[in-house]
């Protein structure tokens, strides 16, 4: 039988190719169903626990008892402050990692990222305490000092702010590295040659072409430490002092000491939007200032 025959007894229309709306539906359709563990995955675990949560902060009046506790806006002022000084100065130490980083050769950048990766395969209670032990009075930071002639007595590193952001700094370094390195890395290398062939110096390229085209990854690494920030507990606990109380350590006192768990809703809910309305103007702020840069 020929080919001919064969293709004129198969029924028309049955092999014929889709239409481009049906390709368009069936492939909304697949995403959906990729989509749906997902969604289901952020209502179950996410969004049924935040209302849930909300609910419970409007029982007893709890937001009005809480703002009239002068230690909840202490705590407020301390976690604002404490995050943002840790940012600072996670970004600006992952900034020079990442730059180390991206110029090392191949050997030396796995080593260092050996270095960058091992807070996370620490706990955060152990790398506190060693910075503790470091820290104290009779430490290894204290006898290097005296050691060297810069003072004659122990100075206090432990148990005040500059324990607390250091203890911060060592945990949240990673998550400042690798989206800074990442914009780093996308830098088309010809632009900085090209401007040393037109006898830019090291600085001018670097102000010039390297800062400008990293900071989306500098955005990005400094959202991202200042959200961690704000939730720290563990570490004003060990290496603070009782005036370095940070939000989440007033949840835990709310919710553990005081058994008031609509003041801790409350307080939950009162970090969540200022933390919200905080990244809210930082996006913001970025933005008009990409939009000017482009004008």
């Amino acid at each position: 039988m020929s080919n001919a025959t064969l293709a004129g007894s198969r029924p028309r229309g049955r092999d014929s190719p889709p239409s481009v709306e049906t390709t368009s539906r069936r492939r909304r359709s697949s995403w959906w169903l990729l989509l749906a563990p997902i969604l289901a995955f952020d209502v179950v675990l996410f969004l049924t626990p935040l209302g849930k949560l909300v609910g419970a902060s409007f029982a007893d009046s709890a937001y009005q008892r809480v703002l009239e506790d002068p230690l909840v806006m202490r705590a407020l002022l301390n976690t604002l402050t404490i995050s943002l000084a840790s940012t600072v100065v996670t970004v600006v130490l992952g900034y020079i990692i990442a730059m180390v980083l991206w110029r090392a050769g191949n050997v030396a950048r796995v080593i260092l990222f050996a270095v960058v990766l091992l807070p996370f395969w620490t706990g955060i209670l152990v790398k506190n305490f060693a910075w503790a032990v470091l820290l104290q009075d009779n430490g290894l930071v204290n006898a290097f000092l005296q050691g060297i002639g810069l003072t004659d007595a122990p100075i206090p590193l432990l148990h005040n702010r500059f324990a607390v952001i250091v203890g911060m700094v060592h945990c949240l370094l990673p998550y400042a590295v690798f989206p800074i390195f990442s914009s780093l890395t996308s830098i088309d290398d010809r632009l900085g040659l090209a401007a040393r062939s037109l006898g830019a110096r090291e600085g001018s390229v670097f102000r010039r072409i390297t800062l400008p085209l990293s900071v989306p990854g500098i955005s990005a690494a400094g959202l991202l430490v200042f959200i961690i920030s704000t939730g720290f507990f563990i570490t004003p606990v060990v290496m603070g002092g009782p005036g370095d109380m940070m939000i989440a350590n007033q949840i835990d006192y709310y919710a553990r000491q005081l058994t008031d768990f609509s003041g801790a809703a409350a307080l939950a809910v009162i970090l969540t939007v200022m933390v919200s309305i905080l990244v809210a103007v930082y996006q913001r702020v970025l933005k008009a200032g990409g939009q000017h840069e482009d004008n």
